[in-house]
């Protein structure tokens, strides 16, 4: 979790949306102004005791005065590896936790959750820790659950959609704290998405090389984006430049505003989690 305290001045006026990123090591939330398309805030904390995080998240949110009757819209979005991508047309929703459990253990403290992505027209499956989720529900009466994946194919295929080059083949990268996920888009269309866990640079490096041989793309013609917790400077990213021409970071989202000190952090750390109201 990257640690950013970004907090410009909120109208308590304006149509304020509030989003809130939880993944292992840690909370962010992000403040967006829909009246002016302007984020407003970016502010994040770390766990200090995995067996506490609760009381960890509830001492936060009371330390920064956040309360679910000062924003008209509340976005929660979970970083979580265990997730299933299945066609809109084939979903039953009397069958999450039944098509949940072909790739995935069921355990006592999850809670099955699913969201609709109605730009790639398929639903994503996935678990949360049912504690926290309790807690967020006891915290916010009224809000829209996410996978952290989510934001990542939703945008993804919009930016190719309408980007100069649509029907090249691109490789988009999102990193956590123990997993990272990758889609593969192929002429507008979603030709594969998985999750990875992974100890060490050399465990990114080795399936993003895998997914390349294993689907046949092109080095020189498939292009590698990049966002969430890696350094510009990882070694996987390096070695990457040299297997594959193409590789970049995601940059900010240019059809919204924000705080001028947003500039201080480098913005593919949370590109596709900030993407959320946009």
């Amino acid at each position: 979790m990257k640690i950013v305290h970004i907090k410009g001045d909120i109208d308590s006026y304006s149509k304020n949306s509030l989003s809130i990123l939880i993944t292992q090591d840690g909370l962010s939330y992000s403040i967006y102004d829909s009246s002016n398309n302007k984020m407003q805030a970016l502010v994040s904390m770390r766990f200090s005791d995995n067996h506490k995080k609760c009381d960890e998240i509830k001492d936060f949110f009371n330390s920064e005065e956040i309360k679910a009757s000062d924003y008209e819209t509340i976005n929660v979005v979970y970083s979580t590896k265990n997730t299933t991508i299945v066609p809109d047309v084939i979903f039953e929703e009397g069958n999450v936790a039944s098509i949940y459990a072909l790739n995935h253990r069921i355990n006592a403290v999850d809670e099955i959750l699913y969201a609709r992505l109605p730009k790639s027209q398929c639903v994503i499956i996935y678990s949360v820790d049912k504690e926290i989720a309790t807690l967020i529900g006891d915290i916010f009466p009224c809000y829209n659950a996410y996978p952290q994946s989510y934001s990542f194919i939703e945008t993804g295929l919009t930016k190719t959609k309408i980007s100069e080059s649509p029907n090249r083949q691109r490789m988009l990268i999102q990193v956590f704290e123990d997993f990272f996920e990758v889609l593969v888009i192929d002429k507008t269309q979603i030709v594969n998405y998985n999750t990875y866990s992974y100890k060490s640079s050399n465990d990114i490096l080795y399936f993003i090389i895998n997914t390349f041989e294993q689907l046949g793309l092109s080095q020189n013609d498939c292009e590698i984006a990049i966002s969430g917790f890696i350094e510009q400077d990882d070694l996987a990213v390096i070695h990457l430049k040299k297997f594959v021409q193409t590789v970049y970071f995601e940059s900010i989202n240019r059809d919204c505003k924000y705080f001028y000190r947003f500039q201080e952090f480098s913005p593919h750390y949370f590109y596709n989690f900030l993407n959320i109201n946009l």
